[in-house]
Protein backbone atom coordinates (compact mmCIF):
# COMPACT_ATOMS: atom_id res chain seq x y z
CA UNK A 1 0.00 0.00 0.00
CA UNK A 2 1.02 3.40 -0.57
CA UNK A 3 2.04 4.98 2.20
CA UNK A 4 1.16 8.63 1.24
CA UNK A 5 -2.56 7.48 0.67
CA UNK A 6 -3.05 5.83 4.18
CA UNK A 7 -2.35 8.37 6.14
CA UNK A 8 -4.57 10.34 9.05
CA UNK A 9 -4.52 13.89 7.19
CA UNK A 10 -6.86 13.20 4.63
CA UNK A 11 -8.17 16.74 3.92
CA UNK A 12 -10.66 15.92 0.86
CA UNK A 13 -11.33 19.12 -0.57
CA UNK A 14 -14.91 19.53 -2.91
CA UNK A 15 -16.29 22.41 -3.77
CA UNK A 16 -19.15 22.82 -5.33
CA UNK A 17 -21.40 25.97 -6.53
CA UNK A 18 -23.75 28.01 -4.08
CA UNK A 19 -25.50 30.52 -3.31
CA UNK A 20 -23.42 33.07 -0.85
CA UNK A 21 -26.24 35.31 0.06
CA UNK A 22 -28.33 32.34 1.50
CA UNK A 23 -28.67 32.50 5.76
CA UNK A 24 -30.73 29.55 5.81
CA UNK A 25 -29.39 26.55 7.93
CA UNK A 26 -29.31 23.29 6.65
CA UNK A 27 -26.77 21.81 8.43
CA UNK A 28 -26.56 21.51 12.25
CA UNK A 29 -23.19 21.97 14.53
CA UNK A 30 -22.69 18.28 14.51
CA UNK A 31 -23.02 17.99 10.82
CA UNK A 32 -21.02 20.25 10.25
CA UNK A 33 -18.28 18.55 12.58
CA UNK A 34 -18.97 15.52 11.11
CA UNK A 35 -18.81 16.89 7.66
CA UNK A 36 -14.43 18.13 8.72
CA UNK A 37 -13.38 15.02 11.02
CA UNK A 38 -14.78 13.42 7.48
CA UNK A 39 -13.12 15.06 5.53
CA UNK A 40 -9.38 15.04 6.77
CA UNK A 41 -9.72 11.47 6.83
CA UNK A 42 -9.24 11.43 11.10
CA UNK A 43 -10.92 8.67 13.14
CA UNK A 44 -13.18 10.06 15.99
CA UNK A 45 -11.49 8.40 18.47
CA UNK A 46 -8.36 10.50 17.67
CA UNK A 47 -10.03 13.75 18.03
CA UNK A 48 -9.98 16.06 20.84
CA UNK A 49 -10.13 19.72 21.75
CA UNK A 50 -13.18 20.17 19.32
CA UNK A 51 -14.84 24.06 18.77
CA UNK A 52 -17.71 24.49 16.57
CA UNK A 53 -18.85 28.08 16.40
CA UNK A 54 -21.06 30.03 14.22
CA UNK A 55 -19.74 32.77 11.96
CA UNK A 56 -19.24 34.03 8.58
CA UNK A 57 -16.51 34.31 5.56
CA UNK A 58 -17.53 37.55 4.15
CA UNK A 59 -21.04 37.42 3.08
CA UNK A 60 -20.88 33.51 3.91
CA UNK A 61 -23.00 31.84 6.88
CA UNK A 62 -20.34 29.20 7.97
CA UNK A 63 -19.67 26.79 11.35
CA UNK A 64 -16.07 27.27 12.27
CA UNK A 65 -15.12 24.11 12.95
CA UNK A 66 -11.59 23.36 14.78
CA UNK A 67 -9.91 20.40 16.25
CA UNK A 68 -6.72 18.59 17.43
CA UNK A 69 -5.22 15.03 17.07
CA UNK A 70 -2.01 13.61 18.35
CA UNK A 71 -0.48 14.02 14.92
CA UNK A 72 -1.97 17.68 13.55
CA UNK A 73 -4.34 20.48 14.10
CA UNK A 74 -7.23 21.06 11.72
CA UNK A 75 -9.44 24.19 11.08
CA UNK A 76 -12.46 23.85 8.45
CA UNK A 77 -14.97 26.48 7.47
CA UNK A 78 -18.01 25.07 6.75
CA UNK A 79 -20.62 26.81 4.72
CA UNK A 80 -24.23 26.30 6.56
CA UNK A 81 -26.77 26.34 3.73
CA UNK A 82 -24.84 23.38 1.85
CA UNK A 83 -22.61 21.86 4.10
CA UNK A 84 -19.54 22.67 1.70
CA UNK A 85 -15.82 23.27 3.53
CA UNK A 86 -14.85 26.27 1.78
CA UNK A 87 -11.99 27.10 3.53
CA UNK A 88 -9.63 24.58 5.19
CA UNK A 89 -5.99 24.77 7.05
CA UNK A 90 -4.70 21.51 8.33
CA UNK A 91 -1.13 20.87 9.91
CA UNK A 92 0.62 17.75 10.62
CA UNK A 93 3.38 17.37 13.36
CA UNK A 94 7.00 16.90 11.14
CA UNK A 95 7.71 14.65 14.07
CA UNK A 96 5.23 12.18 13.01
CA UNK A 97 5.67 12.65 9.71
CA UNK A 98 9.48 11.29 10.08
CA UNK A 99 8.79 8.11 11.94
CA UNK A 100 6.53 6.80 8.93
CA UNK A 101 8.06 4.73 6.41
CA UNK A 102 9.76 6.56 3.11
CA UNK A 103 8.71 5.47 -0.02
CA UNK A 104 9.99 4.45 -3.59
CA UNK A 105 7.58 6.58 -5.45
CA UNK A 106 6.64 9.86 -3.19
CA UNK A 107 6.28 12.35 -6.46
CA UNK A 108 3.26 9.72 -8.04
CA UNK A 109 1.66 9.09 -4.68
CA UNK A 110 1.82 12.93 -3.81
CA UNK A 111 0.09 13.73 -6.98
CA UNK A 112 -2.75 11.02 -6.43
CA UNK A 113 -3.24 12.08 -2.64
CA UNK A 114 -4.09 15.75 -4.37
CA UNK A 115 -6.11 14.34 -7.03
CA UNK A 116 -7.93 12.04 -4.25
CA UNK A 117 -8.38 15.14 -2.13
CA UNK A 118 -9.71 17.74 -4.73
CA UNK A 119 -12.19 16.66 -7.60
CA UNK A 120 -11.31 18.30 -10.78
CA UNK A 121 -7.69 19.15 -10.20
CA UNK A 122 -5.37 18.43 -13.16
CA UNK A 123 -1.59 18.14 -12.47
CA UNK A 124 -0.94 20.92 -16.00
CA UNK A 125 -2.31 23.66 -13.18
CA UNK A 126 0.18 22.49 -10.16
CA UNK A 127 3.44 25.03 -9.50
CA UNK A 128 5.49 22.70 -7.46
CA UNK A 129 9.27 23.64 -6.04
CA UNK A 130 11.53 21.92 -4.12
CA UNK A 131 12.96 23.23 -1.13
CA UNK A 132 15.62 21.11 1.01
CA UNK A 133 13.50 17.87 2.37
CA UNK A 134 10.01 19.19 0.74
CA UNK A 135 7.96 20.04 -1.87
CA UNK A 136 5.93 23.64 -1.87
CA UNK A 137 3.02 23.75 -4.43
CA UNK A 138 0.34 25.31 -5.14
CA UNK A 139 -2.96 25.15 -7.91
CA UNK A 140 -6.19 26.56 -8.32
CA UNK A 141 -9.40 25.12 -8.73
CA UNK A 142 -12.20 27.02 -9.98
CA UNK A 143 -12.67 29.94 -7.35
CA UNK A 144 -10.41 27.53 -4.74
CA UNK A 145 -6.50 28.31 -4.11
CA UNK A 146 -4.89 25.49 -2.87
CA UNK A 147 -1.19 25.55 -0.68
CA UNK A 148 0.04 22.77 0.71
CA UNK A 149 4.22 21.16 2.00
CA UNK A 150 4.52 17.69 1.20
CA UNK A 151 7.71 15.41 2.65
CA UNK A 152 9.97 14.48 0.10
CA UNK A 153 10.81 11.21 1.60
CA UNK A 154 6.90 10.31 2.62
CA UNK A 155 4.36 12.15 0.17
CA UNK A 156 2.78 12.96 2.99
CA UNK A 157 1.42 16.29 3.03
CA UNK A 158 2.21 18.24 6.19
CA UNK A 159 0.42 21.46 5.33
CA UNK A 160 -2.77 21.87 3.32
CA UNK A 161 -4.55 25.07 3.17
CA UNK A 162 -7.39 25.94 0.54
CA UNK A 163 -9.17 29.14 0.95
CA UNK A 164 -12.01 30.54 -1.74
CA UNK A 165 -10.82 33.43 -3.20
CA UNK A 166 -12.95 35.53 -5.73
Amino acid sequence: MNRSIFIPLLCVLSFLSFSAFSTQTLITKDEALDIAINNAGVPMRDVFNIKVQSDSEGQISVFQVEFETNYGDFDYSVTKNTGLIIDADCEVDEKWIGKQTSVSDSMNGLIKEISRRVPGFEVKALRLRSEGSRWEGEFWVNSMKYEFEADKRTGIISDWNAEQRQ
